[in-house]
């Protein structure tokens, strides 16, 4: 009985070793299996599970405007795109995968396509159907781009909008099941537009490499370091594990300040329309703004014409166009002289009736062959009046024997020195005569005096003329003031002082004297360069632009330079353009633009009290539109202005109550409407802020392009008419 229970006892034992040596040989065999036949497929996900040395890349700095207010900066974009084909190493498990992912895809097209268009407005449901079904099409058919199908063509979107899509029905529960994802890019923003885009500079996105600007010239900073770590499989979940982590780029804070930018912008283009307008054909038009005490670059525009006629910020013409800049250069001719006490304010020139011969070559005055042509001419008329035979007169009568004491005078003054702001900054060219004089002719004198003879870029004038009006201290240009980490200060760049003075303090008030009459007498140049509320000093120029070695047929550089007001001088402004035809006056074209920068510059800097402006004998109920009441509301409560609040809400100046204003005679009333879209129709929007227009149209589903400032005057679709979802309507404000 004994060994009976005991054979039982064995033969499960046996049983039990039987089954384990099954189950040893089937793991051998599943591991000899994976070592030799799926070998290269385990190494595809091994590698896919697991990498190594992942580089994490540093977000790049932002640009700053001079108060802090964002230039530049770096935001992710991204390309949405389906992989309509299943990858699996078993043919089985990847039909039954494909099938799946087919399946899904058909059941749930509409809800799909629905919520791409509720994000994506501007593509319809049944485009993005459309395209869905193409890209099945191409994965039956193995035609081209089947796995990387682009969703939304090559548009990228905003991290908002993809984490939108994200938590859209379907498509954030099954993305990785359906096969969406997206490719990330970092995409540099110009938060102002075109607004100083040459002077920012761009960088090529793909490889985060700066092209030009100030993201190239301070590029070590705004780069960061990046960092590096590895990623590998948890699960189905991807864990990334950072070894050392990316440092950031810092900040760059310019010396640009964003309304006077946008002042000069708008002058210089003024400026184009206007001489395109008389017959001219301009080519660039340039303006720059320098606050006098520092030196500091307010605003820097440079607008070249395109193929398309139109003019954008190509070249950065302010620091690169090395050219002869004509009689604006006449100001440091005469200056030259007066501080060597050659001449004085009170002599006077024959100017010969407008023409003179140097050498073997005729000058001539701009009224030569008229009526009107110069005889005696004071100092300071010469400068009035741009007389070209005058000035060249006073310089060679003087100089002719010693032309090195005046080109040293000229070096002295700072109007050679190179001034490397941004990469390819140009370097101006002031030649002096050599120990024999062989590169030096009897002409060269007289027409290096009018501003020929010479190649100087508009920012090295604009300094010249800004020490004059800072007394005689010649600042260096600065167009970045700091670097920064967040707040913190890692770098300052200060003010600094390149020459302590140019000139004899009273060669530098005779010619701020000379200045201020070219614009303010009625017969000077300038005038159009004159303002009825503060004082302005300034010259013109007016140079032919040499082409091919020869002074015809390459058109003119047009200019006006001076500084504002010319009794306690803040800026300093320089406008140019280069022209083929149309009015030839730098008066007339430039100094009009330079007024416009002046006049408005000025009215932005100026500030009153409140107080100042109110008449206690009057009860002033200001008008108030339609709109955001709540924070009309808050600006009545600072004015103190009498007024009823009709809303139900809380009084919240953080959120946005719509409603209507009434004026009663003695107070305001502020009254609550419900804004609900007219169905399908284009609200009217005239006469409305752009904050409260965007929100009224963006309810509506349009995208809102908005260019000038103050209230709506026009808008590109009539109120009224059917509304496209994900359309583009433009507002002008005036």
């Amino acid at each position: 009985m004994q060994k009976s229970k005991d054979n039982r006892i064995i033969s499960r034992y046996f049983t039990i070793i039987i089954f384990m040596a099954i189950i040893g040989l089937a793991v051998l065999g599943k591991a000899f299996s994976v070592m030799v036949f799926e070998r290269n497929y385990w190494r595809e996900v091994g590698s896919r599970g697991v990498k190594d040395s992942v580089a994490i890349a540093p977000k790049r700095g932002n640009i700053l405007s001079d108060d802090g207010q964002l230039m530049a900066t770096s935001a992710p974009q991204y390309t949405l795109f389906m992989d309509f084909w299943v990858t699996d190493s078993d043919e089985g498990r990847r039909q039954k995968a494909q099938h799946r992912r087919d399946t899904l895809i058909k059941n749930n097209l509409t809800v799909i396509c629905e919520g791409l268009h509720r994000v994506l407005p501007d593509k319809s449901v049944e485009e993005f159907k459309r395209t869905f079904r193409e890209g099945m099409a191409a994965k039956e058919a193995r035609s081209k781009g089947y796995r990387h199908w682009p969703i939304y063509g090559h548009k990228r979107i905003s991290y908002a909008q993809y984490k939108e899509i994200t938590e859209l029905p379907v498509l954030g529960e099954y993305m990785n099941s359906i096969g969406l994802f997206t490719e990330k890019n970092i995409e540099r923003k110009k938060i102002f537009g075109s607004l100083a885009r040459r002077t920012l500079g761009d960088v090529y996105a793909k490889v985060d490499s700066a092209k030009n600007g100030i993201e190239l010239a301070y590029d070590s900073y705004l780069r960061g370091k990046p960092g590096w770590g590895h990623e590998k499989k948890a699960g189905k979940q991807t864990v990334y594990v950072v070894d050392k982590p990316a440092v950031d780029g810092y900040d760059v804070k310019t010396t640009l300040n964003v309304e006077i930018q946008d002042i000069a912008e708008k002058a210089v283009l003024d400026m184009l329309d206007m001489q395109n307008a008389t017959g001219g054909n301009v080519r660039t038009g340039v303006a720059i703004v320098m606050e006098v005490a520092t030196g500091d670059i307010k605003a820097m525009v440079n607008m070249s014409r395109a193929e398309d006629g139109n003019y954008y910020e190509l070249k950065n013409n302010a620091l690169t166009d090395i050219l002869e800049p004509g009689s604006t250069f006449k100001t440091a001719s005469l200056l030259v002289a007066l501080n060597d006490k050659k001449i004085s304010i009170n002599d006077s020139v024959d100017a010969h009736k407008g023409q003179y011969r140097f050498g073997r070559e005729t000058m001539k005055d701009h009224n030569w062959n008229k009526a009107s042509a110069y005889g005696m001419l004071s100092v300071p008329q010469v400068l009035m009046y741009s007389s070209n035979v005058g000035t060249a007169r006073l310089i060679n009568e003087n100089y002719k024997d010693n032309p090195e004491k005046f080109v040293e005078g000229l070096h002295r003054m700072g109007l050679a020195t190179h001034f490397p702001l941004l990469p390819g900054t140009g370097r101006p060219v002031i030649r002096k005569p050599n120990a024999n004089r062989s590169n030096w002719s009897r002409t060269a004198l007289p027409w290096m005096s009018i501003g020929y003879e010479t190649q100087i870029a508009p920012i090295n004038i604009v300094s010249f003329y800004n020490a004059i009006a800072n007394n005689g201290k010649f600042m260096k240009p600065r167009l970045v003031s700091a670097i920064l980490d967040d707040d913190r200060v890692v770098e300052e760049f200060e003010p600094e002082v390149l020459i302590d003075k140019i000139a004899s303090q009273q060669a530098l008030d005779d010619i701020t004297k000379m200045l201020t009459m070219v614009v303010n007498e009625p017969t000077g140049l300038g005038s159009q360069a004159k303002s009825d509320d503060f004082l302005v000093a300034g010259k013109t120029g007016t140079a032919q632009i040499a082409q091919g070695g020869q002074l015809k047929g390459g058109g003119h550089q047009l200019s006006f330079c001076g500084f504002f007001p010319a009794d306690d001088p803040k800026y300093t402004c320089i406008v140019s353009t280069q022209t083929m035809g149309g009015l030839i006056s730098g008066g007339g074209i430039a100094g009009v633009a330079f007024g416009k920068i002046a006049k408005l510059v000025m009215a932005r800097d100026a500030r009153r009290e409140i107080s100042e402006l109110v008449d206690s004998t009057a009860v002033f109920i200001p008008e108030v539109k339609r709109g955001n009441i709540a924070d009309a509301r808050y600006v009545l409560d600072k004015l103190d202005i009498r007024h009823a609040w009709n809303a139900d809400q809380a009084y919240n100046k953080e959120r946005a109550i719509w409603g209507e204003v009434k004026n009663t005679g003695e107070q305001l009333q502020l009254t609550e409407v419900d804004f609900t879209p007219a169905e399908g129709k284009v609200p009217n929007v005239k006469g409305l802020g752009a904050k409260d227009a965007l929100y009224m149209l963006e309810a509506c589903g349009l995208k809102v392009n908005i260019s000038g400032k103050g209230k709506v005057y026009s808008q590109s679709i009539p109120h009224g008419n059917a509304v496209r979802k994900g359309q583009t309507i433009y507002l002008k404000l005036k």
